[in-house]
């Protein structure tokens, strides 16, 4: 492999790594909660994902597919495949392809990778496990598998980061694109609550205007107000919830 030869499959490599990590970005922020980065609580975030989980479901598990599958392609030992395994493998066989390297730097970050493929393989088994059991009940999601994806992620990058250098002193700076996605994903989470919200303001403000309409009905019917027990029934027999029985009292109140 010529020097040019390896620059290219680091770069296809990178873009792989890239798309993993991108993948693990947007699952994380649509199934879990950070108080300190977004405005609206955990039990919204979940009364969201709920609403729509024939969308959001299918999507998350076919992010976390995908992140695991770009990944596993960092350890792919396949002939011709641009993967961290061949390019140590090759730069193990030829120094010249890493002038910067350190002493045991190539064996090193070997080292690091393969303690990575079998935490891989752990993720893979725990994926599969916990995907037996989505469809019964497909909102909790294992905080050590999200951990240890980090973790992966983080060696995996670290891995690349040491061997581009080794081979000519550039590294990849992941973070920018990442908060890219991130901040997207929890735009689109943001939109689609504030709709939400203006649904319900506006179901909210319907019910109290059927409500109170109903009682002015039945007030002008009987020619007197109704009691305040008759105008309890009247609240109970639409099921309304406590804003909204909040509303009518405050409005029947001032009328």
């Amino acid at each position: 492999m010529t020097p040019a030869e390896f620059k290219e499959r680091l770069g296809q490599l990178q873009q792989v790594i890239m798309r993993g990590l991108a993948y693990y970005a947007v699952w994380s922020k649509l199934r879990l909660h950070d108080e300190a980065d977004v405005s609206w609580s955990i039990e919204h975030q979940n009364q969201l994902l709920g609403r729509f989980r024939g969308f959001f479901t299918p999507i998350s598990l076919a992010l976390m597919d995908m992140a695991l599958m770009e990944f596993a392609k960092v350890f792919d030992g396949r002939r011709g495949t641009a993967s961290l395994t061949n390019l140590l493998s090759a730069a193990r066989q030829d120094a010249s392809l890493v002038p910067g390297r350190e002493s045991n730097e190539v064996d090193d970050i070997s080292k690091q990778l393969r303690r990575q493929k079998n935490l891989l393989d752990r993720l893979r088994r725990r994926r599969n496990k916990w995907l037996a059991h989505v469809d019964a009940n497909p909102g909790p999601v294992d905080p050590i598998m999200s951990q240890e994806i980090q973790s992966l992620a983080e060696d995996i990058k670290t891995a690349f980061n040491r061997l581009s250098a080794a081979h000519d002193r550039s590294i990849i700076g992941w973070d920018f694109p990442l908060r890219t996605s991130e901040g997207h994903t929890s735009d689109v989470l943001g939109i689609l609550l504030e709709e939400i919200g203006r649904k319900q303001k506006e179901h909210q403000e319907a019910m109290v205007r059927i409500v109170l309409e109903d009682i002015r009905r039945q007030e002008k019917l009987i020619d007197r107000s109704l009691t305040r027990e008759e105008v309890q029934s009247v609240k109970q027999s639409y099921g309304l919830t406590e804003d909204e029985v909040h509303g009518v009292e405050q409005q029947y109140a001032s009328s």
